[in-house]
C-alpha cells in the first residue's frame, strides 16, 4: 500500500470516527424556570438520528425539570446518543405537590402541545417516581395516548408508598402539618388510594393503548445517607430504593425490565441508567418478550397490598418545645435497634439512655429528607445488644417544633405479631403463640377519617369513634365506614413476652372508601 493511498484511508477513518460517535459537547440547558405549564426543547444533537422518537422527561414528587439537567446527565446522555428531548414542568414545580389527577390533566395538555412542535414524531415518556402516575393518567384518564408510543418508568410507586401512610398516620400529623407536607400529592401516593386507582386505570380501554416499562431499585442501606431512614422502614414491607418498594414499582400493565442496585436518586441518572433504558425507546420487536420474561420474576408481587404487616416496628411523635423526650421498651433477645428520630429541625443534642440511666454514645447520622419528608431532618443511629428495659431518647432544639420517631426492632417477636385484614372491613393483631402469648395483648386502635374532597390538606382530620368499633380478640370492626375517604387506622400493641418481659409496637394501615362504596 503506497504512501498516498494509506493517508486517505486514515482520512476516511477519522471523518468516519467524527460522524459516528456521540456528541460530546455539553447540551444546552432548556429555557425552563419552574413555572407549572411551561415547558421547553432540548437542544438538537448534531448527530440527531432522524428515526428516533423524542424523549419527553417527566419529573417526579416536589420536584422539577431540572431534574434531569442540573445535577443528573440523563439529558447529557440523551443529547449525546442523538435524540431530541423535550421537558415539562408540572404542578409540583411552583407549589405544593399535586395528585395524578391534576398533574396528569396538565400534561395531556402539554403532550398535545409538544407533539405539534415535532411534526410526524411520536414521543416516548421517560418518567421518574410520581411522574410514572402522572404519565399514565395522561395517557389512559385524559385521552394523549395517540401522541406517544410507550412510557417508560424510573422507580414509579404505582402501588403508592408506605411512607405517604406514615405521613397521614396519627403519629406524624404534627409533623407533616409543620413542613407542610399534608398535600394533594402526598394524600394520593397512600397505598389504599392507589388500590382504588389501579381498579379504575388498569380496566380502562386505554390501558394497553401505551406499552409501559419498569425499572425498580432495590438499594438504600450502602447509598445516598437520606434514604437510609425511608428504605429501614421500607423494609418491613421488601426490598425497596429507600422511597418506593419493588412490588409497588410493578405496574400490572407493563413490564417489569430490571430490578437493580440503585435508590431512589440514581435510579433515573444518565450515567447508570440511559444504557439500560435505550434498548426501549425504540422498542425492537424482540424486546417485548425478553421484557415480559423479566416480569416473571416480580409475577409474585404483582398484588402487593394484600401484604401480611408484621410487628417490627415502634412509632412514636408530637410537637415539641426545645426539648423533646420518647420512651419505648426493649424486650429480651433483641439483636438490634435502629431508631430514625425525624424532625422540622436538626436537633443541637441527641441523647439516648440506657434503662439503668447510663448515657450511651451512638453514631448519630444526620441527614435532610429530599422525597416524602422533604425539609424534614433525619437523625438515625443503631444500637446493637440493646439491654432490656425503658430506653429514653431525648432532643434539644433551637426553638419548638414536631418530630417524629420509628424504631426497628431485629428479634424473633417481630416476626410472631402480625396485622392482617379482612375484606377491607376488619383488622386483626395476631400472634403465632410461641413467642407471644395472644391472651397477654392489649390492643389499642386509633382510626382517623381523611375526606377525598377537595385538598386533602385543609380538610380537618376527623378521628372515628362510632364508626370504627373495637371487639374482643383484638380485632377491629370498619363495616360502618361508608362515607368516601381514607381511613388511616394506627394500632398500639402492648404485652409481654414468653420470658414475662414487657414490649410493645405500633402498626399501621388505611383503607379507602371510594363514591360507590367500594373498599381499598
Amino acid at each position: 500500500m503506497n504512501k498516498r493511498v494509506l493517508t486517505l484511508l486514515l482520512s476516511c477513518l477519522l471523518l468516519w470516527a467524527v460522524v459516528a460517535a456521540p456528541a460530546s459537547a455539553a447540551a444546552p440547558e432548556p429555557n425552563l424556570s419552574g413555572v407549572p405549564g411551561t415547558w421547553a426543547p432540548g437542544a438538537t444533537p448534531s448527530n440527531l438520528n432522524p428515526n428516533y422518537p423524542v424523549l419527553l422527561f417527566v419529573q417526579g414528587f416536589i420536584s422539577n425539570a431540572g431534574t434531569w439537567y442540573k445535577t443528573n446527565d440523563m439529558y447529557q446522555m440523551a443529547y449525546n446518543n442523538g435524540y431530541q428531548t423535550a421537558f415539562v414542568e408540572l404542578y409540583d414545580s411552583g407549589g405544593p405537590s399535586k395528585n395524578m389527577w391534576d398533574n396528569g390533566k396538565l400534561l395531556a395538555d402539554k403532550i398535545v402541545e409538544i407533539s405539534k412542535a415535532f411534526p410526524g414524531k411520536k414521543l416516548v415518556i421517560v418518567a421518574h417516581s410520581k411522574g410514572g402516575l402522572d404519565s399514565q393518567t395522561a395517557l389512559v384518564h385524559y385521552g394523549a395516548y395517540p401522541y406517544v408510543s410507550h412510557l417508560v418508568t424510573l422507580g414509579s410507586p404505582h402501588h403508592g408508598s408506605q411512607l405517604a401512610d406514615l405521613a397521614y398516620s396519627n403519629w406524624a400529623e404534627w409533623l407533616v402539618d409543620l413542613i407542610g407536607l399534608k398535600t394533594e400529592g402526598t394524600y394520593s401516593l397512600q397505598t389504599s388510594y392507589m388500590k382504588h386507582f389501579r381498579s379504575i386505570t388498569d380496566s380502562h380501554a386505554n390501558a394497553s393503548k401505551n406499552k409501559i416499562y419498569t425499572f425498580a431499585g432495590d438499594v438504600w442501606h450502602d447509598s445516598n445517607p437520606i434514604f437510609l431512614a425511608g428504605g429501614l422502614y421500607l423494609s418491613i414491607f421488601g426490598q425497596n430504593d429507600g422511597v418506593v418498594t419493588v412490588s409497588n414499582a410493578h405496574n400490572p400493565k407493563g413490564s417489569m425490565v430490571k430490578i437493580g442496585p440503585w435508590d431512589h436518586k440514581v435510579i433515573h441518572n444518565g450515567t447508570p441508567m440511559f444504557p439500560l433504558i435505550k434498548p426501549y425507546l425504540t422498542v425492537p420487536a424482540g424486546l417485548t418478550a425478553e421484557a415480559e420474561s423479566s416480569r416473571q420474576s416480580v409475577a409474585q408481587e404483582a398484588n402487593p397490598l394484600e401484604w401480611v404487616q408484621p410487628g417490627s416496628t415502634l412509632i412514636r411523635g408530637g410537637k415539641h418545645e426545645n426539648t423533646a423526650v420518647e420512651r419505648f421498651l426493649v424486650e429480651n433477645d433483641v439483636r438490634s435497634v435502629t431508631f430514625d428520630w425525624i424532625a422540622d429541625q436538626p436537633a443541637d443534642r441527641l441523647e439516648l439512655i440506657a434503662p439503668n440511666g447510663e448515657k450511651r454514645t451512638v453514631d448519630v447520622k444526620v441527614e435532610q429528607d429530599q422525597e416524602l419528608f422533604k425539609s424534614a431532618w433525619h437523625h438515625t443511629a443503631v444500637v446493637a445488644k440493646p439491654e432490656q428495659g425503658e430506653w429514653t431518647l431525648q432532643a434539644q432544639s433551637k426553638k419548638p417544633g414536631a418530630h417524629l420517631l420509628t424504631v426497628q426492632y431485629d428479634s424473633a417477636l417481630s416476626d410472631s405479631l402480625k396485622l392482617t385484614t379482612e375484606d377491607k372491613q376488619k383488622f386483626l393483631v395476631e400472634t403465632d403463640g410461641n413467642e407471644l402469648p395472644s391472651n397477654k395483648l392489649d390492643v389499642r386502635y386509633n382510626v382517623r377519617f381523611i375526606p377525598e374532597q377537595g385538598n386533602p390538606g385543609k380538610k380537618q382530620i376527623q378521628p372515628l369513634k362510632q364508626q370504627a368499633e373495637a371487639g374482643a380478640n383484638n380485632e377491629l370492626d370498619l363495616t360502618a365506614a361508608q362515607e368516601p375517604g381514607v381511613y388511616q387506622t394506627s394500632v398500639e400493641v402492648q404485652g409481654v413476652t414468653a420470658q414475662g418481659v414487657p414490649f410493645e409496637r405500633s402498626l399501621l394501615r388505611s383503607v379507602y372508601v371510594d363514591k360507590q362504596g367500594g373498599r381499598h
